[in-house]
């Protein structure tokens, strides 16, 4: 065929490529929302040095993070390494890309943005995660999914010379999502939706769990420790609102200040999943419906969207004179969701 482009949900959230791609192959699939509803609970965040300028940042994600592209039971993964990619289709990448997607393979990995994004020779890389679910031969592009090229996760097309290009020139060490996990490889994902039989139903016991240790800020990564050793320098659950607001503040404070909203990126899409999770929880008879509860944690999102608004606007204006409603919004959604989250655990618990 000389086009082809793999199905597409809208993602239910988008705060990171690896949610974006996960949420767009199954943010529709009524047996993949037992797994997704079950899971995205916890919130936690930690300093680390930015990839790409060096300087500190504060990360902020949601649990299961990039790992849930492997761990989820509604895909199939293949972890290909480059040298396994060489040896298939005589060595080349765009030919091992449209073979994959003949076969309904969506393809995901780490590629050299800056070498797609100018056509000039440049001195620097912009290693990226990149999302490929089509192709079309005639133009010689391929479809993607991405937050570089129009400054929010958008679908583009990219040419199958920049592709090539922004491939080869990756190196293991360039390569943040493969080489954390593979020990210093350089490779791509394979993806394959795998929703036909029910392999996981909502999981009540683990939605109380989960929830409790977000409301009480215990390290949820605990359980896991037998698949990596722990760090000591996470902050989960709640004790989050504080060191958001927190970097917030040193931000406002600095003489040069480089506003980093991703953070507030992350808070907003744990309230809109957490919001959908209640509702679905609700829709499908695990807890009573009560559009009062529904209506207090709609104002959780309110509020921190509000947030992040605030500190978009304050980012494009440099006017910091608003920065004291930061904590208002805060302190609101925080009293609010967890006396919504509390109720939550409560009702669950009895209808079980």
């Amino acid at each position: 065929m000389s086009k082809i482009r793999l199905p597409l949900a809208k993602p239910l959230i988008t705060s990171w490529q690896w949610h974006a791609t996960l949420f767009s192959i199954l943010s529709d699939d009524e047996n993949a929302k037992k797994w997704i509803f079950s899971n995205y609970i916890q919130l936690r965040c930690y300093d680390i040095q930015e990839i790409f300028t060096g300087d500190e940042m504060l990360l902020a994600d949601m649990m299961p993070g990039s790992s849930s592209l492997k761990e989820c039971p509604y895909l199939i993964t293949s972890l290909m390494t480059k040298e396994q990619i060489t040896s298939y289709m005589n060595g080349d990448i765009i030919d091992f890309i449209i073979r994959t997607i003949d076969l309904g393979g969506y393809v995901y990995g780490v590629f050299d943005e800056a070498k797609i994004l100018s056509d000039a020779a440049v001195d620097y890389k912009f290693p990226h995660e990149l999302f490929i679910y089509g192709y079309n031969k005639d133009k010689e592009y391929f479809y993607t999914g991405d937050f570089t090229f129009r400054d929010k996760y958008s679908h583009s097309t990219v040419s199958f010379d920049d592709i090539r290009r922004g491939y080869e020139d990756i190196t293991a060490a360039d390569d943040h999502m493969f080489k954390d996990d593979y020990k210093g490889t350089r490779g791509l994902y394979v993806i394959m939706k795998n929703t036909d039989t029910t392999y996981y139903d909502v999981d009540t016991v683990l939605i109380c769990r989960t929830i409790r240790e977000y409301l009480n800020s215990e390290d949820t990564k605990d359980h896991f420790r037998m698949m990596r050793n722990r760090f000591d320098d996470t902050v989960f659950g709640l004790k989050v609102y504080d060191k958001v607001l927190d970097r917030i503040n040193k931000q406002m404070a600095s003489e040069e200040p480089d506003y980093d909203i991703r953070a507030l990126h992350v808070m907003y899409d744990h309230k809109v999943l957490m919001y959908d999770r209640i509702k679905y929880l609700m829709a499908n008879d695990y807890m009573d419906y009560d559009q009062a509860l529904l209506d207090e944690y709609e104002e959780v999102v309110k509020n921190i969207l509000s947030a992040r608004n605030l500190l978009i606007k304050i980012s494009v204006n440099d006017d910091v004179s608003q920065a004291v409603r930061f904590k208002t919004y805060f302190d609101i959604a925080r009293e609010k969701e967890e006396a919504v989250l509390n109720q939550v655990v409560e009702r669950l618990e009895k209808k079980a």
